[in-house]
C-alpha cells in the first residue's frame, strides 16, 4: 500500500511539470497567418534553425508573443529566389523544440511571393 502512495506521487508531480511544460510553449496560433517582411538566410549554433527567417520593419505578434523576426520553413528554391527581398507569404505557425531553444516558433510556408508596393506607394512616373 506504501509503495503505490509513493508511486502516485510520482506520478503526480511528472503530470504538474508537464502541465507547467506546455504552458510555457505560449498561445498556438491557429488558422492560416499572413507576414510580410524581408526574407534572409539565417545561421545559428548548434543547427537548430531551418535556414530561413522574415525580418519584420515593426515588432509583431504571433500567439502573444512580440517579436522581429520569424523563422521560415518552406519550399528552399522558391525561398532561395525570394531571398533578401520584401515578400507576403501565408502559412501556419507551429511549435519546434531543441537542445538551445526549448521552444521556437515556425512559420510554415504554404504561398509566398515577392511583395508589390499598392498603387498609391508606388512613386509618380513624372
Amino acid at each position: 500500500m506504501e509503495k503505490m502512495v509513493k508511486m502516485m506521487a510520482v506520478m503526480g508531480l511528472v503530470m504538474v511539470c508537464a502541465c507547467f511544460r506546455i504552458a510555457a510553449q505560449g498561445t498556438p496560433v491557429e488558422g492560416t497567418v499572413e507576414a510580410t517582411g524581408k526574407l534572409l538566410k539565417v545561421m545559428a549554433m548548434g543547427a537548430e534553425t531551418t535556414g530561413w527567417a522574415i525580418q519584420f520593419e515593426d515588432e509583431v505578434s504571433f500567439g502573444g508573443k512580440p517579436t522581429h523576426a520569424i523563422e521560415v520553413e518552406g519550399d528552399v528554391k522558391k525561398l532561395g529566389k525570394l531571398e533578401n527581398k520584401k515578400v507576403t507569404a501565408k502559412g501556419t505557425i507551429v511549435h519546434r523544440s531543441g537542445v538551445e531553444a526549448k521552444d521556437r516558433m515556425v512559420f510554415v510556408v504554404e504561398k509566398i511571393k515577392e511583395w508589390k508596393a499598392p498603387q498609391a506607394e508606388k512613386p509618380s512616373s513624372y
